[in-house]
């Protein structure tokens, strides 16, 4: 990971850029502004903090309009189908910023093998609810055709409604 320049380490970014974007202030004039000040920085580290900054921004601004595209996508989505693709999604962002990462020193003992066990622990509680939903319905469909079998054995169901019944749940399955 490249080493922090004067600006970032001083706490000037945020100044120096609202100098840039506000005032509409050159970089040579930051950085007369920041050398009077007791600050010693350059005008090409002014010029890369600023820089790095606006990158940052429309970094930010891409992954906001990514997550209002994915809010409205699926909006209308059952719930655990949204949830199952949110934690797609978050694993898909953390191993991309993982990627990106040119120092992993920096983190903390085992905090990318956190983060990656509970977003695949939220993944596999997903899959076996989807699991349990689907031998759940399953186990109701086989209920109710032993049901409408008995009702139909003891001829409280006429057998062509019975054959209607079951032509239908075969086009549904």
């Amino acid at each position: 990971m490249a080493r922090k320049s004067t600006i970032e380490l001083k706490g000037l970014l945020d100044r120096a850029f609202n100098l840039h974007q506000k005032e509409n202030m050159t970089l040579k004039e930051i950085t007369e502004v920041l050398n009077q000040e007791g600050y010693a920085v350059s005008k090409s580290s002014v010029q890369r903090a600023i820089r790095k900054k606006k990158l940052s921004e429309k970094e930010f601004k891409k992954k906001l309009d990514a997550t209002k595209n994915f809010v409205e996508a699926t909006k209308d989505t059952p719930g655990l189908q949204l949830a199952k693709a949110a934690s797609d999604l978050l694993m898909s962002m953390l191993l991309t910023e993982i990627q990106g990462m040119e120092d992993l020193g920096s983190l903390k003992d085992s905090e990318i093998i956190d983060k990656i066990a509970k977003i695949t622990k939220c993944q596999n509680d997903i899959a076996q609810t989807n699991l349990n939903y689907e031998k759940g319905y399953k186990a109701g469909l086989f209920k109710a055709e032993k049901v409408m079998n008995e009702l139909r054995d003891n001829g409280v169901i006429p057998e062509e409604f019975m054959q209607r019944v079951m032509d239908k749940m075969g086009e549904t399955q």
